[in-house]
């Protein structure tokens, strides 16, 4: 079997959706499927094999284009939005998104034979779209599925200290990731909490969005603990932050999946997230904690973390990774979208 990805450019893509692509890539070249990237319309269908198209992500004008190729040669084809119409997202500059819409994307989703959702929420408001039958749900798996607890060697690497409490938060720095309400909750904590605290920001995004949040730094440097500001680390030099850490925080206002939460899980810290997320088992795996959205959530379990700095065992770290891996491996998912793939072509057939 022959699957033909196509995904947005590469400058688009760095971070999350690259890295969970290439993970699923990689499981399907090992399963002894044909994977070819961005092919051009005129190959795709010309084998005699069988084939299938899955285009990650939308918004992109060539993706119409192939789309309709494939439904003039009888080639199936799935898309996978990966987030990209979820209420939030959808919103963001809704006034280039609704007319390209119906101009174009509408008809390119309405030819696929599947929708992916990678998560039961994002599932349910891709249905407000699209017909239930059509909309299925696959999780994503471990990019980097070697990754595992370290938490001393990495702190060590770093130079954080055996007595600080470090608060991460690690993703593109954009308005719907929340690192404002994260700000502002830290703000409104007493000054004697925040002694032997840090948060560490690893990320980059809008140059304005940075600045302002910056200036609230600056201006609220007394009522916050220490900040470090340390960029985009999109690298494997990302994972002792994560190792490392005391509480990964991602407040976010929409997530589709949230890898980096899988990331930080995988390798035994907890997290802070919100409800607009589909990690609401967090709780019930003593992973970490599942609030609203708002500084008055976010500040209460801040303010649990400073008050009792709960110990998190490096057996506890374990015991969390192990469970990580078990469920989200790609021994595990991968071969639920092999079992994908092959319906779609038996059922294209009929």
């Amino acid at each position: 079997m022959i699957v033909h990805f196509f995904e947005p450019p590469a400058f688009q893509t760095i971070g999350g959706l690259n890295l969970a692509v290439r993970s699923l890539e990689v499981f399907l070249r090992r399963s002894g499927i044909d994977v070819r990237n961005s092919s051009s319309p005129e190959k795709i269908g010309e084998s005699g094999a069988e084939e299938v198209v899955h285009f990650h992500g939308l918004w992109q004008p060539g993706f119409p284009k192939i789309s309709a190729h494939c439904r003039r040669q009888n080639i199936p084809y799935i898309v996978s939005p990966h987030g990209m119409l979820e209420p939030w997202a959808f919103k963001h500059k809704w006034w280039k998104k609704w007319p390209y819409f119906h101009l174009a994307e509408k008809y390119h989703l309405a030819g696929a034979q599947r929708i992916l959702a990678t998560s039961d929420n994002e599932a349910h408001n891709l249905r407000r779209f699209f017909p239930a039958s059509r909309c299925e749900t696959l999780p994503l798996g471990l990019a980097t599925a070697s990754k595992r607890p370290d938490y001393i060697a990495a702190r060590s690497r770093l130079g954080w200290q055996d007595s600080e409490f470090i608060f991460l938060f690690l993703s593109r720095i954009h308005p719907k990731k929340g690192l404002h309400l994260l700000l502002a909750a830290l703000a409104k904590l007493k000054p004697s909490q925040l002694n032997g605290k840090r948060l560490v920001v690893v990320g980059g995004g809008e140059s304005s969005y940075v600045r302002r949040l910056k200036r609230f730094h600056e201006h609220n440097r007394s009522r916050l603990p220490r900040i470090d500001w340390i960029g985009e680390v999109w690298t494997d030099e990302k994972w002792p932050y994560l190792q490392g850490a005391d509480l990964f925080c991602l407040p976010s206002y929409s997530e589709n999946f949230g890898l980096a939460i899988l990331e930080a899980l995988q390798v035994g810290t907890r997290v802070l997230t919100t409800n607009q997320t589909p990690w609401s088992a967090i709780a019930s795996w003593n992973a970490g904690y599942v609030v609203d959205p708002t500084e008055g959530a976010i500040g209460s379990v801040l303010a649990e973390q400073v008050t009792k700095s709960p110990q998190w065992s490096l057996q506890l770290r374990d015991l969390l990774a192990q469970k990580i891996h078990s469920t989200f491996s790609w021994d595990a998912i991968g071969p639920r979208y092999l079992q994908l793939y092959r319906e779609i072509v038996k059922n294209n057939r009929t």
